[in-house]
């Protein structure tokens, strides 16, 4: 299973995931490979959020059968669930785990 970790200052896992820090590399990342599992975190410090990554997903039409938010930004994380709320498949399921 290909998983997808986004975050731009928490340490990625050691295994299992493929790793991105900004939106440039997790757009690279999801235009060539397809993920069954993909945690996000709101803020990427480069003037890009998740929220973007999950626009350009549903751009795509490419998504993971878990999404994992796991941003502590008040309001982003709950943008993004709404937004994958309305606009992916009803079969994703949708989560709120920090990863730390």
């Amino acid at each position: 299973m290909m998983k997808l970790f986004v975050d731009d200052r928490r340490t990625p896992p050691k295994t299992g995931f493929e790793c991105a820090d900004d939106y440039d590399g997790a757009v690279f990342l999801i235009r060539y490979m397809d993920f069954e599992f993909a945690t996000l975190d709101y803020d990427l410090g480069d003037g890009h959020t998740g929220l973007d990554i999950l626009k350009f997903m549903h751009e795509l039409k490419k998504y993971p059968r878990h999404l994992n938010i796991h941003s502590d930004h008040s309001e982003g994380k709950y943008l993004m669930r709404d937004f994958a709320r309305e606009n992916f498949p009803d079969d994703v399921k949708i989560t709120m785990n920090n990863f730390d």
